[in-house]
């Protein structure tokens, strides 16, 4: 074809050094001033303006954007054309200078393009051609490699955008998409062997022809493949996660929201992906998406689920159980979480979290304060609460006798028959009342009878002293014991007793007359006639360690929705069928007593299914969708936080960190 007039092209001679991309030295481009094709029409793009490129109506919209109008729109614009022999369509555009605004400061600075004219040698046409929108702008991250969190996109070429497979989740239906989809394990050389066959090993780009290879960079727990030729042309570029606001790579915040949800943490998991040789988030990214996303997520699950559940309990009376949890033994405690069980069904109404510095750092306050918070909070919510039952926790005794006289208050027969087999292995150390310890296990059912038939002092006190005659082989004596009868109630013996007749009025005897006939013990009878026990809350607390372990450290807000998590687990999953065998039979575990040295067996449950995990990933990845900051933005912290109080647990404020090590050198000299 022959051409209508000459282009002409003015390029300066001298050129600065490529940058290094991926471990792939650029050569050098020359900065490209003026480009001048025709004198009909012009356009410019960025600093280079493109003088008449002949037939060509509006290009100007196409290539300021990246290209990034859909495909209909360019083969409108290919019709258009008339016989002139270049494509736009062909043009192609390379960054030669990465533009960081950290490293140039000028005003008048402007990044230079190198265009080069070349046939469509890719099937293109199966490509995303997703435009960047404005919200794709990120934050800088503080984090260790600063590469996996809120990545800057505009030191990408426009041109690079273009010729990309990269997931992005914008809408609902990305989400459950995503949630949807399974992650596999894939190993990089694997990768590397399918990148091989994706594309051409020689770049097409005009007079390059240079070999194609496929780098790898990781970013966070993503990886990317970028298909570059020595020249430094970019042919393609894939990402092995589907990118979310802002460019936070959606493996990364599932995966902390695993960690947490799984009750987990991000140390033991680092050291189990070292090990593995895997790329996850780092530290400081997980905690920047758990402050930001997951926290606040798992709280508002947490209030929606508290009020469907109080409703099901506000037109009736209702009789909870309460017991509060220290997160360290002894009186060290920094944090206490105390539960209000619902007696019948065992759902959980409420569970609060308190810390030492909300009580003028005592933890021996710490249960009280968590107590009335709590009973503060089921009233205000006009719940209506007949019966309370709770250890023997004198200052909650003290309080339910002021603030709650109307509320009946029982204890938990549980922690007494505890307290009571205690005192009856302390008492058998003695060497003259050995034989008291075979009886500890009988005594302690006696004491369950007497409180499961008893309904008041009187009854009580008739059965429950029967145990001094029983245990000598007396089942019948003159006169009965306050309104009780004066014979067992066991009946005949038939079989001969394996343990050892106590001696009437012997050692043994005698201390266990003392124990039965306690005064303190006796007066609290009134608390036990209920016969109420919060053994499964007892085991609920045990669940907490599956979530909140005290060998670790965690702050306010993270220690609470952990608790929470163990609140939603077991409301879920507490009514859980029986599993049974193909012959129809519960299925039964054994297992051992180190303690009491017995063997027992437990009906097994079914397989938990989580159900409210599904729901919590999604809120998260929702209240990514709808942050429109990033998680650079500082958050205050929450009216109840006792960081608020003090910073640290100390009541004076830490010294330097050098005075400490120089303190600590001086006494070791």
């Amino acid at each position: 074809m022959k051409q209508k007039k000459r282009s002409t092209t003015t390029i300066p001679t001298t050129s600065t050094p490529g940058p290094s991309r991926d471990g792939i030295v650029i050569p050098p481009a020359p900065e490209v001033s003026e480009i001048s094709m025709d004198t009909d029409s012009s356009t410019r793009i960025g600093s280079t303006t493109l003088t008449g490129l002949s037939g060509i109506e509006d290009i100007s919209t196409g290539m300021t954007n990246g290209c990034s109008g859909k495909r209909e729109k360019g083969k409108g614009l290919k019709k258009k054309m008339s016989e002139s022999f270049i494509d736009p369509f062909d043009l192609t555009i390379d960054v030669s200078e990465e533009f960081e605004s950290d490293y140039y400061d000028d005003d008048d600075f402007e990044p230079s393009f190198n265009f080069t004219i070349r046939p469509d040698i890719l099937n293109f046409e199966d490509l995303p051609m997703d435009p960047i929108s404005d919200d794709d702008d990120d934050d800088d991250d503080d984090s260790e490699d600063g590469s996996d969190i809120e990545e800057d996109d505009d030191t990408e070429s426009t041109q690079e955008r273009h010729f990309e497979d990269i997931s992005r989740v914008k809408t609902d239906a990305d989400i459950n998409g995503l949630l949807g989809n399974k992650v596999c394990l894939t190993y990089l050389q694997q990768l590397l062997l399918l990148a091989k066959a994706k594309i051409s090993s020689i770049c097409h780009v005009t007079n390059c022809k240079r070999d194609i290879q496929a780098v790898t960079e990781f970013r966070g727990s993503a990886i990317y493949l970028k298909w570059v030729c020595d020249s430094g042309h970019l042919i393609y570029k894939w990402c092995s996660q589907p990118i979310m606001k802002r460019r936070l790579h959606s493996g990364d915040i599932l995966t902390s929201a695993a960690i947490l949800l799984s009750g987990n943490n991000h140390a033991k998991i680092s050291l189990f992906a070292k090990i593995l040789n895997m790329k996850i988030v780092s530290p400081s990214s997980f905690h920047k998406i758990q402050k930001h996303y997951l926290v606040p997520s798992i709280d508002e699950y947490w209030f929606q689920h508290q009020r469907e559940i109080l409703d099901k309990y506000r037109d009736r009376d209702i009789v909870v159980l309460g017991d509060g949890r220290m997160d360290s033994p002894g009186f060290n405690a920094q944090y206490c979480s105390y539960t209000i069980m619902e007696n019948d069904s065992k759902d959980i109404l409420s569970i609060v979290t308190m810390d030492k510095r909300m009580t003028e750092r005592k933890s021996t306050n710490l249960e009280k304060a968590c107590f009335v918070q709590s009973m503060t909070m089921l009233t205000d919510k006009d719940m209506k609460i007949g019966e309370v039952v709770t250890d023997s926790h004198l200052q909650i005794g003290a309080v339910m006798k002021r603030t709650y006289p109307d509320v009946k208050h029982s204890h938990d027969l549980w922690h007494v028959a505890k307290n009571l087999g205690n005192k009856i292995i302390q008492a058998g150390q003695d060497k003259d009342c050995r034989a008291l310890q075979k009886w500890c296990r009988d005594i302690i059912t006696h004491f369950w009878y007497s409180c499961k038939k008893a309904s008041s002092y009187e009854e009580f006190l008739g059965v429950w002293c029967g145990v001094l005659h029983h245990v000598t082989d007396e089942h019948e004596w003159v006169l009965p014991y306050g309104q009780g009868s004066n014979q067992c109630d066991h009946g005949p013996l038939t079989e001969r007793s394996e343990k050892e007749w106590l001696t009437k009025n012997g050692p043994a005897h005698v201390a266990l007359r003392k124990i039965v006939l306690d005064k303190n013990f006796l007066k609290k009878i009134p608390y036990y006639l209920s016969f109420r026990s919060t053994a499964e809350l007892e085991t609920f607390q045990q669940n907490i360690l599956m979530y909140a372990a005290k060998r670790f450290a965690y702050t306010p807000p993270v220690y609470r929705v952990r608790n929470i998590l163990a609140a939603l687990d077991h409301n879920v999953h507490h009514n859980r069928e029986l599993k049974k065998n193909r012959n129809g039979e519960v299925v039964y575990h054994r297992h051992f007593h180190k303690k009491s040295g017995r063997w027992s067996a437990t009906p097994v449950k079914i397989d938990k299914t989580y159900p409210h995990i599904a729901d919590l990933k999604k809120r998260i990845l929702e209240k990514r969708l709808s942050d429109h900051q990033g998680m650079q933005r500082k958050l205050e912290l929450e009216p109840q936080d006792p960081r608020r109080l003090s910073a640290h647990l100390a009541a004076i404020p830490p010294p330097s960190t050098a005075s400490i090590v120089q303190d600590q050198l001086s006494r070791r000299t």
